[in-house]
């Protein structure tokens, strides 16, 4: 017997549904049931949460993802079979939002060939048409299921997203037990938890977005784009960067930061830092009648988005200040980054409380680091003011 979707079963049957099965072993020649595989996107001994194992043998078989070549490789046959073929770029970025999950893959396939039917290569611009349906329209089964969950572990998992805490990997520990078995996260190599499939990850970051706020109309009632450009129509980013932190001090952080019924914080403090720049950047993305889009990523405690605005792209880490060295090293990174997407100047914004005292590395300015510009600024917040 196989039993596809089983974690689609009503939580309080779970439990006697494995134990009906377990019996009807007990009567066994009035039956021809010999085997019983239980199929889903879960894991399924951690969905079952019962102090007797209503099994004689169990064992779990966790179907792998592809690899990056066998994610191209199957691209390859659709090449080859159809004569439609795919740029690069695009093959990669299938391979990084998905983690190489065999059914993100092919979803994202068949949407690109569904879509661009007609076209011989199917382009970047093809690919990001796509990215933006799965992330803003699809209606997926899976996430919806990791988003319940999400909700249910706010505050964990907003330390994952906004903060750069490395947390052991420990499946004792409730929160990571829930999310891992749903296929939000994983252990990586030096034993922490870290984001499985970007994917996720970005759709995380838009569904716990405040969107109820009514700041961006706020922003977008002061800004005018134009202003913003200079004579040659390149965007001034710095005068944009010195608009922001001008809001900043006149709203602070408080508004972006989720409350429950009652008027408690349900989100934590660097949760507000983060969806209050974005928000700004939005607002003005929308002005300036651009492009942005949230990067792939499985780190954890920063958000990286990139502008596409007047066919000039800019890629914008922004982060949360605990150290010297966390700073310093998360300006070679970003170098790195902008080096591999082929970009040549990045913005690097980091939130830095009032009260420390900064050592002189910490601090605004322009340098070159691997042959990229990077732009450093400081996002000044006061931890009792503004919170």
């Amino acid at each position: 017997m196989i039993c596809e979707e089983v974690e689609g079963l009503n939580p309080a049957l779970f439990g006697q549904f494995l134990h009906t099965i377990r019996n009807l072993y007990h009567f066994r020649d009035r039956n021809a049931l010999k085997s019983t595989i239980l199929v889903g996107v879960s894991n399924i001994v951690g969905l079952a949460e019962d102090n007797a194992s209503p099994f004689n043998i169990a064992e779990t078989l966790n179907i792998p993802y592809f690899t990056d070549e066998e994610t191209t490789a199957l691209l390859a046959q659709h090449e080859t079979e159809s004569r439609q073929s795919f740029e690069r770029k695009v093959v990669g970025k299938i391979s990084e939002i998905t983690a190489n999950q065999p059914g993100l893959v092919n979803g994202f396939a068949y949407q690109l060939v569904k879509r661009f039917a007609q076209k011989p290569i199917i382009n970047y611009a093809d690919y990001l048409t796509v990215e933006q349906w799965y992330l803003n329209e699809a209606i997926d089964k899976n996430f919806a299921n990791i988003l319940k969950h999400a909700k249910e572990q706010r505050a964990f998992l907003e330390t994952l997203l906004f903060t750069e805490q490395d947390v052991p990997f420990n499946i004792d520990r409730e929160a990571i037990k829930v999310l891992h078995t749903n296929g939000l996260i994983r252990k990586n190599a030096e034993g922490f938890v870290e984001f499985w499939v970007p994917y996720y990850k970005k759709r995380l970051h838009n569904a716990l977005y405040p969107y109820t706020n009514g700041e961006k109309s706020r922003i977008s009632g002061d800004l005018y784009a134009p202003e913003f450009f200079t004579k040659d129509g390149k965007l001034n980013i710095e005068k944009l960067i010195d608009q922001y932190k001008q809001y900043v001090k006149r709203r602070g952080f408080g508004v972006f930061r989720e409350k429950d019924e009652q008027g408690n914080f349900t989100s934590i403090k660097e949760a507000g830092l983060i969806y209050s720049f974005e928000t700004y950047i939005a607002a003005f993305v929308a002005e300036a009648e651009g492009k942005s889009y949230r990067e792939a990523d499985t780190g954890l405690g920063k958000s990286d988005l990139i502008l596409n605005i007047r066919n000039q792209e800019f890629l914008i880490e922004t982060k949360k200040y605990y150290s010297p060295n966390k700073f310093l090293k998360g300006k070679e990174q970003l170098a790195y980054y902008a080096n591999s997407l082929g970009l040549n100047q990045a913005v690097y914004l980091v939130f830095a409380p009032n009260h420390l005292q900064y050592p002189a590395v910490v601090t605004e300015g322009k340098e070159v680091l691997r042959e990229v510009e990077i732009i450093t600024f400081l996002v000044g917040y006061d931890e009792e003011k503004d919170f």
